[in-house]
């Protein structure tokens, strides 16, 4: 929870309308059929489940996300190598790099594979 609210008050700073955060995946993704999502961080394990049905239904929308985890690119499932994930422990100025790279490329949609 530390984590959340440390990005939660990074992401202020930047200006960014936080909606969030989300401990349960069934939260999350009640939230992005309901709020208007334009870019999300997700950690990998969310509560002692994976957030991959999160990542699978933001790309599906081409809504760009980043992937947090302590396992680095291990983290990223073999079938969406495209998925960016920023390694825990994090630096600040990189996250919000990769943040910031993520929302101007936008996320692939499965139907421009």
């Amino acid at each position: 929870m530390l984590v959340s609210l440390l990005i939660e008050d990074l992401l202020e700073e930047q200006k960014c309308v936080v909606v969030g955060p989300y401990n349960r995946v069934a939260g999350a993704l009640e939230a992005l059929a309901t709020a208007s999502i334009d870019l999300a961080i997700l950690d990998v394990n969310v509560a002692g489940t994976k957030a991959y049905p999160i990542a699978e239904a933001l790309w599906q929308r081409g809504i760009p996300f980043l992937l947090l985890s302590g396992y680095g690119d291990a983290a990223v499932p073999e079938d969406r190598p495209g998925w960016r994930v920023c390694a825990k422990p994090f630096n600040t100025d990189i996250l919000i790099s990769m943040l910031v790279q993520q929302a101007a490329t936008g996320a692939l949609r499965p139907s421009h594979r």
